[in-house]
């Protein structure tokens, strides 16, 4: 008989390792209409639109997980977690090379401003964001062409992908 030691520290992330290899199976087997492949996923985190991959990513946690998976490997940026909370309604986002904010509209009082700030201005400009909460939901926005690295758009201040902006507790991907 053998006897196996599993480093305590390693456990976890095989243990999602394995949850996403199992979500990626289930997606490729999958042989009800509308199914989707692993590589028409990874197209689309690449960049190709596909409206049918996006209503998935919506309404399948597989999907979701295994997209949030591809992400973390192929985004320009990935902003983590906030390591403490804020004061403020919508806290400043940081990573390397990237800031989000979101400022309040003063002409529309249900509006606020999405500015994405990125030093870098040679690399290729994020397209789309995707913004996962710590329940497992998801918010991608696409986003309007940078200007001078900025990319700026107006989104609802009721909306949930203000609301998950607000959660330190989410992550947030450029592609």
């Amino acid at each position: 008989m053998n006897d196996y030691v599993i480093n305590p520290d390693l456990k976890e992330e095989a243990q999602k390792q394995f949850a996403d290899l199992y979500s990626a199976r289930l997606l490729m087997q999958t042989r009800q209409s509308g199914a989707v492949s692993a590589g028409r996923l990874y197209a689309y985190v690449q960049g190709q639109h596909d409206e049918t991959v996006t209503h998935l990513i919506q309404e399948n946690l597989a999907a979701r997980r295994l997209y949030r998976n591809l992400l973390q490997r192929n985004a320009y940026f990935h902003v983590p977690q906030a390591i403490a909370a804020s004061s403020e309604e919508f806290p400043e986002r940081h990573c390397n090379g990237c800031k989000i904010r979101l400022q309040a509209s003063r002409a529309e009082s249900n509006q606020a401003y999405l500015i994405i700030e990125l030093t870098d201005k040679r690399r290729d400009m994020p397209t789309m964001l995707s913004v996962f909460g710590d329940d497992e939901t998801c918010e991608m926005l696409e986003l309007p062409p940078a200007r001078n690295g900025v990319i700026q758009t107006i989104i609802d201040k009721t909306s949930l992908l203000a609301k998950l902006l607000s959660n330190p507790k989410t992550e947030t991907f450029l592609r």
